[in-house]
């Protein structure tokens, strides 16, 4: 099983506005043992942007790992502005 962690952290929040952006932060390492450090911008609507931060985690690792069983889980959060959750791919082909 391989086990990421993704680190959202939301931009001030500004009621006034639909949307809201925020920041997504992982690491991966590489077959040669390098630690390489990830950041994705992403915009979201007013209120969603924990769970709209889970969904793209899960596609990220999809895409990496496209024949395992994912499973997500809460490790801490702070409000709505911070938040950092497990992705767990199991069962890899």
């Amino acid at each position: 099983m391989i086990t990421r962690e993704f680190d959202y952290t939301a931009d001030e929040f500004d009621p006034e506005q639909p949307m809201q952006m925020a920041t997504l932060e992982w690491s991966t390492v590489d077959n040669d043992g390098y630690y390489h450090r990830h950041s994705l911008r992403m915009e979201h609507h007013s209120g969603d942007g924990f769970k709209a931060a889970k969904r793209e985690a899960l596609a990220i690792m999809g895409r990496d790992y496209p024949n395992a069983t994912l499973t997500v889980s809460d490790s801490y959060r702070k409000g709505r502005f911070y938040a950092a959750f497990l992705i767990d791919a199991a069962d890899i082909e």
